[in-house]
């Protein structure tokens, strides 16, 4: 990889405003960045009934149409249909009682950006492993 090619990443990974660590691994090197505090991204989560796509003004910390749409869909897709488990995996990852879990339903109003962030963040690794072991 060129210096080049390295400098280009490091500024995409510095504009980042959710990603606070990343590790890029070659054969010649293994490069870790990681930001002092991550920047909280925060978009509007006020949707035109045409388009799905949130527009990109402050909204007090409440999470965008996108993430929650994303956090919707991989909760689809890692529980299906077992809402007590889903339910169990919110209660653990949001850190509240499972009665005090918002109702899917309800998240485009309740969810803040540092709940779908925690949800999406808890997620991904499990649906990368559900992935993996459907491919045999």
């Amino acid at each position: 990889m060129k210096k080049a090619e390295i400098l280009e990443i490091l500024e995409k990974i510095e504009s980042m405003k959710t990603i606070g660590k990343v590790k890029i691994k070659s054969d010649d090197f293994e490069l870790v960045v990681k930001k002092d505090k991550p920047q909280t991204q925060i978009i509007s989560r006020e949707v035109n009934s045409k388009s799905a796509l949130p527009s990109k003004k402050p909204n007090d910390g409440m999470a965008s149409a996108f993430q929650v749409k994303y956090a919707r869909d991989l909760i689809g897709k890692v529980f299906g249909e077992d809402d007590r488990q889903s339910f169990d995996f919110l209660a653990h990852t949001l850190e509240i009682p499972m009665a005090e879990v918002p109702d899917i339903g309800t998240w485009d109003e309740t969810l803040t950006v540092d709940m779908v962030s925690a949800i999406i963040d808890g997620l991904q690794p499990m649906y990368k492993k559900s992935t993996k072991r459907s491919d045999f």
